[in-house]
């Protein structure tokens, strides 16, 4: 920016001004602008004008000069920035209601959604997006013959009402069995003899990929790398389900 006087041309700077009312009475601010290659953005000089005591202005003093900044340093520049980018990690949950049992699939799902940041890089407002596009879910599941973890590219589904009963194809886990009680960590025998594993906690790792866009444009520019987010759910606990026979029906009828 630069002090001009009003009606004519501007052939001299007469003073580079930042500050609110720092031109003389019959000069206004106009801005000077950089020619750059197609492609490239210009980043203005960078002036400091400081403020006396008495309200009045120092004589401008300039940090940087005028550049144009190539689509190759602002890409750069956003990789940098992705990399430290703070990104929510989303809910996991593993659906159903505690205690677990062993041989029921278990439908697991997360609301992983695009998330954007825009910032100012070099002087340029770009606006960068991390998208989830893989999903890790370890199970903590050491005694199951399927293995602990699962890798997918779906975010999983909950199970409603109506839909078919969760089996091997949805996003879940199935608990196959235990640990030995007394010999296995975490696995122990209940009163009536069954056998169970509490604080079972179930992690879900997101991995997020980048892209970006100069603000005010519709072009997207993928950005090499990824960054990641863990989730854990609350403890539960999986134990077994025997088979008991009774005397009684679910209303307590004599059936023997």
């Amino acid at each position: 920016m630069t002090c001009g006087t009003l009606g004519e041309d501007l052939d001299a700077l007469s003073g580079i001004v930042t500050a609110p009312g720092a031109c003389p009475d019959g000069t206004d601010v106009v801005e000077i602008t950089m020619p750059c290659e197609d492609g490239e953005y210009a980043l203005d000089a960078l002036w400091v004008q400081r403020a006396r005591e008495d309200g009045t202005f120092d004589e401008a003093e300039q940090l940087t000069e005028d550049e144009c900044v190539s689509p190759a340093e602002i890409a750069a520049a956003v990789q940098r920035e992705f990399k430290t980018m703070k990104v929510a990690a989303p809910e996991a949950t593993m659906q159903g209601n505690p205690p677990m049992v062993v041989n029921v699939h278990y439908p697991a799902y997360t609301t992983a959604a695009p998330q954007d940041r825009t910032v100012t890089l070099l002087g340029v407002p770009v606006v960068i997006r991390a998208e989830p596009t893989e999903f890790t879910w370890d199970f903590d599941d050491p005694y199951s013959a399927d293995g602990s973890t699962l890798t997918t590219t779906s975010p999983g589904r909950p199970w409603h009402e109506g839909d078919a009963t969760p089996d091997g194809s949805w996003v879940g886990h199935t608990y196959t069995r235990l640990g030995t009680p007394g010999q296995d960590p975490g696995t122990a025998v209940d009163a009536e003899g069954d056998a169970y594993r509490a604080g079972v906690t179930v992690t879900l790792t997101t991995t997020w990929q980048g892209r970006f866009r100069i603000q005010g444009t519709s072009t997207w520019t993928d950005i090499p790398g990824t960054i990641s987010t863990t989730s854990t759910t609350a403890p539960t606990t999986v134990t077994e389900a025997r088979t008991r026979l009774v005397c009684e029906d679910l209303d307590g009828n004599a059936v023997c």
